[in-house]
């Protein structure tokens, strides 16, 4: 167990070691919108509850969660899918699957290294999304920051009165 356990930790660990770090998936010439940072969040709160599932035994759970949201989750993956095409081009539908890959990766990790902590925040996230199965996906994650929401620029929104010149305000 222990010898699957330590090779498992390994490859974990060469993978993020090879990945880039959260800092640089930005691309200078792209922002994040709200739809993209939606979607960012909802792909790492959906990647650390699929942890969960196999290293808290929570797969029943998981299932639940997946078919509840089903449809915002499908959808919310295309933003994300079209929001890596929109930032790097030709390599973002590589980017988009490296991203999600990294989201897991650190999930694994941060289970291996407090895998009580782990279960005990899944199962916190797992009732919230399940308490109430009329909320919206959207809302739900509102209330689930992630260190994934740093990875992306927010684009800057002007309102109406900040593009007038100061004198005509």
């Amino acid at each position: 167990m222990h010898r699957v356990l330590r090779t498992t930790v390994t490859a974990l660990m060469v993978t993020c070691i090879s990945a880039n770090a959260w800092g640089a998936t930005v691309n200078s010439s792209g922002c994040a919108n709200p739809e993209d940072i939606s979607a960012v969040r909802a792909a790492a709160v959906q990647q650390r509850l699929m942890v969960a599932a196999f290293s808290c035994q929570a797969i029943d759970r998981y299932n639940k969660f997946v078919i509840t949201y089903r449809n915002d989750l499908q959808a919310s993956d295309l933003a994300l899918q079209r929001f890596f095409r929109r930032l790097y081009g030709q390599t973002g539908t590589a980017d988009y699957h490296a991203f999600k890959t990294r989201l897991a990766n650190t999930s694994s990790i941060d289970s291996i290294h407090d895998v009580r902590g782990y279960c005990a925040n899944a199962e916190a996230t797992f009732d919230a999304a399940l308490s109430d199965r009329k909320k919206s996906l959207t809302i739900f994650l509102a209330g689930q920051p992630t260190e994934a929401d740093r990875a992306f620029a927010p684009c800057q929104v002007r309102t109406a009165n900040e593009s007038q010149p100061p004198g005509e305000r």
